[in-house]
C-alpha cells in the first residue's frame, strides 16, 4: 500500500518519453480470502500493455490486467474486475497461481498522475491524510479525494466529481474511521456507490546514531524498504566517508549537549525508530536518556547483552534522578541487544536482523516463523456487510448512508461490454 513515489516517478517518465500514449491505472479495493497484495496496492500500465510500476498480485493478474488498458484508455470508462484465483488459472491465463483468494480491483484510465505525488508529499509531513477512490453502482469508479492533515482539520482536494456525493461531513467520517484503524476499507456511500478509503501513513523514520560499518548496511536494507533514513554521528568525518543510498541524510551531532535539539529537527513520532550504532557509551547513554522520553516507535541498542544491561540501568537511574521514571510503556519499546535471533554476526546480518525486527515492531507483529502462526498471515480489512436484495437488513460498519440495497458491484467480474 502507498507506494506512490514509485507510481509517480514512472508515470512522470512515461509521459515524458511516449507522450501519446496514455495510462491506466489498477487499485487493488477488496480481498476475499489469501492475497498476495492487500487493499491498496496499485499497478501503473499503458495503452501498448506495458506494466510500469507497482503490483496487484505476486506476478499472475499484472500481464491480464494490462492487456485491458487499452480499452480502458479507449472509452476513458473505468472498468471493475474480479480474479477468483481459487479456480485452476491454467485453463485461464495458462498458469497455475494456486493462491486461495479472490481479489477485487478497480482500472480506470490515468488523465492526471499528480495526485500521486501530491499523496506522497502528505505522507512525507507525517500529519495524517487520506485516499478515498469512489466505486460507482455502474461498475466503474475514480480515485476522487485527497486529504492533506488530520481527518477533521485536513484539507481535500477533489479528483473526481463523484466525490462531491458524499459532502464534506461524510469525507471527514471517512478519513477518520481509516486514519483510526491504519487500514484501507470499503464503505457504502449514497446513491449505492461504495468508497474505499485508505490513510496516508507516514513512512517510517529510522535515525542512526553512529556512522560505522554497520551504519552503511542499515542505510541499504532501510532505504529498500522506502524508509527515511537519517546517520547521526559527532564525527563529521566519519559520516562524510560512508557509502549510501540515495536519499539518505547525513548530519553531524559535535556535542552531547546537542542531542535534544537534533531530535526536536527530526521525526519523532510512533512511526519512528532510533538504533543506536556509535560504540561509544557515553554516546549512547545521552541518546537513550533522550530517546526514551519521547513517543518514539521503536528504540534500538546494538551491543552485548552486558552493556545493553549496563546502558539501560543507567539511563534509568538517570531519568530517575530527574524525576521521570523509566515506565512500563518506555521499556516495551527498548530493544537492547537490538535485532531479531537471526544468528549471523556480520555487518549486514546483524543489520538485517534488527531492520526485520522494526519492521516487526512498527507492524504489531512478533517476528516469528510464518509457518508457525496459527492465524491468518494478513491482516485483513473489514469489508461493510450490506443488505441482500431480498433479504432483511444486516448490520453495516460503514459510516455513511448504511445499508445498501444490493450487493456492491465490485463482484461483478468485468462490466466493460456494458
Amino acid at each position: 500500500m502507498n507506494g506512490f513515489v514509485e507510481l509517480a516517478r514512472a508515470a512522470a517518465g512515461a509521459r515524458q518519453e511516449r507522450p501519446g500514449v496514455p495510462l491506466a491505472l489498477a487499485t487493488l479495493v477488496r480481498v476475499d480470502g489469501s492475497s498476495y497484495r492487500q487493499p491498496g496496492a496499485r499497478l501503473l500500465v499503458d495503452a501498448e500493455g506495458r506494466i510500469l510500476a507497482g503490483a496487484i498480485s505476486g506476478g499472475c493478474l499484472e500481464g491480464d490486467v494490462a492487456t485491458r488498458a487499452a480499452g480502458v484508455c479507449a472509452t476513458g470508462r473505468a472498468i471493475r474486475l474480479r480474479y477468483d484465483l481459487r479456480a485452476d488459472l491454467e485453463t485461464i491465463w495458462g498458469f497455475g497461481a494456486a493462491c486461495d483468494g479472490v481479489a477485487h480491483l478497480l482500472l480506470e484510465p490515468l488523465t492526471d498522475w499528480r495526485w500521486m505525488a501530491q499523496a506522497e508529499a502528505i505522507r512525507g509531513r507525517r500529519h495524517g491524510g487520506a485516499v478515498v477512490t469512489m466505486l460507482d453502482a455502474d461498475g466503474g469508479g475514480a480515485t476522487a479525494a485527497l486529504l492533506d492533515g488530520p481527518a477533521q482539520s485536513g484539507r481535500w482536494h477533489l479528483w473526481h466529481e463523484s466525490a462531491r456525493s458524499v459532502g464534506e461531513a461524510g469525507l471527514h467520517a471517512l478519513a477518520a474511521t481509516a486514519q483510526h484503524t491504519a487500514q484501507a476499507s470499503l464503505h457504502p456511500v449514497p446513491e449505492q456507490a461504495m468508497a474505499f478509503v485508505e490513510p496516508l501513513v507516514a513512512p517510517i523514520a529510522l535515525h542512526l546514531v553512529g556512522a560505522g560499518r554497520g551504519a552503511e548496511a542499515f542505510a541499504h536494507f532501510a532505504a529498500l524498504l522506502g524508509w527515511h533514513v537519517t546517520v547521526l554521528d559527532h564525527r563529521p568525518a566519519l559520516l562524510s566517508a560512508l557509502s549510501l543510498p540515495r536519499g539518505v541524510q547525513t548530519r553531524p551531532v559535535r556535542h552531547l549537549d546537542a542531542v535534544p535539539a537534533s531530535l526536536a529537527e527530526l521525526p519523532h513520532d510512533g512511526r519512528t525508530a532510533v538504533a543506536l550504532l556509535s560504540h561509544v557509551y557515553d554516546v549512547d547513554l545521552a541518546w537513550l536518556m533522550r530517546t526514551l522520553t519521547l513517543p518514539l516507535g521503536y528504540i534500538g541498542v546494538l551491543g552485548s547483552r552486558r552493556r545493553a544491561a549496563q546502558l539501560v540501568e543507567a539511563a534509568e537511574a538517570a531519568l530517575a534522578a530527574l524525576g521521570t521514571p523509566l515506565t512500563a510503556r518506555q521499556r516495551h519499546k527498548l530493544h537492547a541487544p537490538i535485532g531479531l535471533d537471526l544468528g549471523g554476526e556480520s555487518p549486514a546480518s546483524i543489520a538485517l536482523s534488527a531492520i526485520a525486527e522494526i519492521e516487526a515492531v512498527m507492524h504489531a507483529r512478533p517476528g516469528g516463523f510464518l509457518r508457525e502462526r496459527q492465524s491468518p498471515i494478513h491482516t485483513r480489512t473489514p469489508t461493510p456487510q450490506l443488505r441482500e436484495r431480498d433479504g432483511a437488513p444486516t448490520p453495516g460498519n460503514g459510516l455513511l448512508g448504511g445499508a445498501l440495497d444490493v450487493p456492491p458491484r465490485c463482484d461483478v467480474t468485468d462490466r466493460s461490454a456494458d
